[in-house]
């Protein structure tokens, strides 16, 4: 049978509460008393349950991360989910934390989502770019778990966040465009029902036109879902107006992307005959035949941010002050945007 808490008190010869005060090194305990428990311990080669210390203590040292994703299968090896991924557990690791990572892909209902992320024991969960309705997305922060989002804003003052500046971002997009000499200028959006990146992306796209006194055609607007079929779906109808865009914002690279293998495939070069922008500076972005414009966020400063930013919350016992930290993003100029001359 394994060895219990009980089986060290008895040892010991002190109660099951003086034992646990060694266990979670509580600074109230004789340093004789420390010794002795611990000396049982190591006789008995006792190792304590994380899950019981955890509902003892309300302590578990794990910090969960949530990813989800638009498609029916989860692309781990995304370089936007790496990254972060990769900021969130260097934060983790000198906090001496563990990580817990969890995942949804494909549709799902609210309520799954909200099962899924508090199914686990954890200390705090680093929510990453929920695709739900930000009514949705309110409610989950609004858990029994401290919370942060990542890679998502809100106007609710209450909710922790860290993310890109998308609308900045946007507005740098449309006016290196408009430096080139564009005027007819398209946007494929993302999600803008399920994702608060793409409803930002199309507002910054919308208000960066009214600012250069441009107009939108309706049909300069085609909706996407972040993922790369729906970029060349896109391009298609955009190649087929009277009056075609001479350049075009795609709201990820994978939209992007996809878009570029569409007007190639239609006989028209990317760069010379069509400007395309991207968003995110993904690997695949920079990586021939593609080089594509973009904006390029600083995933590192926004995992590393929200990560900090939790462990501070779950460390702060009262008068929690919510933050809301939105990040620089950097615009990438390469060849999809060709050189300055006469569009027509």
């Amino acid at each position: 049978m394994a060895i219990t808490i009980y089986d060290v008190a008895q040892k010991s010869g002190f109660s099951i509460s003086t034992v646990s005060r060694v266990l979670n090194n509580n600074p109230n305990v004789l340093e004789e008393t420390r010794v002795k428990v611990q000396k049982a311990i190591a006789e008995l080669n006792f190792k304590p349950n994380p899950i019981a210390r955890g509902l003892v203590v309300k302590q578990t040292n794990l910090i969960e991360v949530f990813f989800s994703w638009p498609g029916r299968q989860f692309n781990i090896q995304s370089d936007w989910y790496m990254k972060l991924l990769n900021g969130i557990n260097d934060v983790v690791q000198e906090e001496k934390y563990g990580l817990l990572i969890n995942t949804i892909a494909g549709v799902f209902a609210p309520h799954v989502v909200y099962q899924k992320v508090f199914h686990n024991v954890v200390d705090g969960i680093l929510m990453v770019s929920p695709y739900l309705e930000e009514e949705e997305v309110i409610k989950i922060m609004n858990g029994r778990s401290p919370m942060v989002l990542v890679g998502y804003r809100t106007e609710d003052k209450t909710v922790d966040f860290v993310d890109s500046d998308n609308r900045e971002a946007v507005f740098q997009v449309v006016d290196h465009l408009v430096k080139l000499g564009h005027k007819k200028i398209a946007c494929v959006s993302g999600n803008v029902g399920t994702s608060r990146n793409a409803a930002d992306r199309l507002e910054g796209f919308k208000a960066a036109m009214k600012k250069n006194a441009l107009p939108i055609p309706e049909e300069y607007i085609v909706d996407g879902n972040f993922l790369r079929d729906q970029g060349g779906e896109a391009m298609k109808k955009l190649l087929e107006l009277p009056n075609r865009p001479t350049a075009v914002f795609a709201a990820n690279d994978l939209m992007a992307l996809g878009a570029w293998d569409v007007i190639e495939k239609a006989g028209f070069t990317v760069g010379a005959d069509i400007a395309l922008v991207g968003f995110d500076d993904i690997t695949e972005a920079f990586t021939p035949p593609y080089s594509l414009t973009t904006i390029r966020q600083d995933y590192r400063s926004i995992s590393v941010e929200a990560t900090k930013l939790l462990i501070k919350k779950i460390q702060s016992t009262e008068n929690w002050k919510p933050q809301q930290i939105l990040i620089p993003t950097e615009l990438v100029v390469r060849q999809s945007c060709g050189s300055k001359k006469k569009w027509v």
